[in-house]
């Protein structure tokens, strides 16, 4: 792939993310009907697959990022992160990706 079209693309996917992250918090501080559940959850699915899209044009494969991902989690874990000790989210998030 050409790097100036490689880096273009790069700029956009960082421009998509950017403006789906502040459709998110938008759902979210009006937040208050099941109808405006499912554009959160579009909106929370569309960052996650956008960020894995910039990793590959960054050069991180899809299962690189995913070992990161569980390498961080498992920190977290070790180090008694408080979304770990009070609701097990972290050890949750690493399992359910271990088990993809």
């Amino acid at each position: 792939m050409n790097i100036a079209t490689n880096l273009k693309a790069i700029e956009r996917i960082k421009s998509d993310i950017l403006s789906e992250v502040a459709h998110l918090y938008g759902f979210l501080a009006d937040y208050d009907e099941l109808e405006d559940y499912a554009n959160i959850e579009s909106s929370i699915a569309t960052v996650i697959a956008m960020d894995y899209i910039l990793a590959k044009h960054l050069g991180i494969g899809y299962s690189t990022l995913d070992a990161r991902i569980c390498e961080l989690l498992s920190m977290a874990e070790e180090n008694g992160h408080s979304l770990e000790t009070e609701f097990r989210d972290m050890s949750g998030l690493n399992a359910y990706i271990k088990g993809r």
